[in-house]
């Protein structure tokens, strides 16, 4: 029996006109778009709805054609389904690349607006293919009742999960909050994964640091892998969200995963802290039976595989995203992350 390998973690380029097209008549220049030279910086630039990342370095011409087969898979269901079939990869699910930003759009009827946008545009994309590309919707869930109606909604058309931002906007109830918990229901009553992944948080993305602010990117690349544990621990688990519904599963995406046995550690201390909500569990069962983990490129997890829990986790490419193992993806997974199991 072959092998048969599914990337849990892989991405769609949106086109970079798509809420432009669409959502500029009513949001004018509060859209993401296309923009030149953002707040002076020369170049063109993706503006996201709050901060920009450049769209137009240049690279050497090899860089350039990998480059622009990795951008024409992402927004071209027929080439990517080309691409996994000589990489001999089954299945992927297909996270956003620039939606990732719209959890941190401050205008909520803007975010709404944008994440219906973009999961109409991924239900098309995957129909090509169902089995085989695995859509991820992203809704806000602030307005409680409208996120309700966009999960029903999106999958109803063929989603088979759901993204949210790290956390909601400022200002409002913590995901802890009761308020939420008709959305968590809902979500646990169709038995598909709340994903959480990285980019979509307060952490700012590096990649839209310019100019002198560049030097922050150092902190925000390091934070940005460390802001799934402290949601986990402080709403889901601590919070008691798993307690309400004990049968919600949770991914945590391109946190990687080899951070899971000192997490473990520290949430088992943290339940004999006094004062704290009694959980109807050991603090680590919740990650045996709710939490599983996409990991990229963790070079650790080989190590901590029988900590963590095989079953717990799951191998992502990221593609098309420029770091990801393209070409010869799985020569590349059997020599440097399967070759020790």
């Amino acid at each position: 029996m072959k092998d048969i390998v599914i990337s849990a973690d892989s991405h769609v380029m949106e086109p970079l006109d798509l809420w432009e097209s669409s959502l500029s008549r009513r949001f004018g220049d509060q859209v993401p778009r296309v923009v030149k030279n953002y707040e002076g910086h020369p170049g063109t630039f993706f503006f996201a709805g709050r901060e920009a990342f450049r769209i137009d370095d240049s690279v050497d011409a090899e860089r350039a054609q990998r480059e622009q087969e990795l951008k024409d898979a992402g927004d071209n269901p027929s080439e990517r389904l080309r691409l996994m079939d000589k990489e001999r990869i089954a299945a992927e699910v297909l996270n956003p690349t620039k939606g990732l930003l719209i959890p941190r759009i401050p205008n909520r009827e803007l975010r709404k607006a944008c994440a219906s946008v973009m999961n109409d545009w991924l239900i098309e994309h995957c129909s090509q293919d169902t089995k085989r590309l695995v859509g991820v919707a992203l809704i806000p869930i602030e307005d409680v009742s409208w996120a309700i109606a966009e999960l029903k909604r999106v999958v109803g058309r063929g989603m088979k999960g759901v993204m949210i931002g790290l956390y909601p906007e400022d200002g409002a109830p913590p995901y802890r909050s009761p308020v939420y918990d008709p959305f968590w229901a809902a979500v646990q009553e169709m038995d598909i994964p709340l994903t959480l992944h990285i980019v979509a948080g307060r952490v700012r993305d590096p990649g839209t640091y310019h100019g002198e602010s560049i030097s922050e990117a150092p902190a925000a690349f390091i934070e940005l892998f460390n802001e799934g544990a402290p949601v986990l621990a402080n709403e889901f688990i601590f919070g008691g969200i798993l307690d309400r519904f004990p049968r919600l599963k949770l991914l945590l995406s391109e946190f990687d995963a080899s951070w899971l046995p000192i997490f473990r550690y520290r949430i088992k201390r943290i339940q004999r802290f006094a004062g704290l909500q009694k959980l109807k569990r050991p603090a680590e069962q919740y990650l045996a039976e709710n939490v599983h983990a996409a990991f990229i490129n963790d070079p650790l997890v080989c190590a901590y595989r029988h900590d963590i829990g095989l079953d717990r986790l799951m191998w992502g490419s990221d593609f098309p995203h420029p770091p990801c193992p393209y070409p010869d993806m799985r020569q590349r997974l059997d020599a440097e992350i399967l070759v020790d199991l």
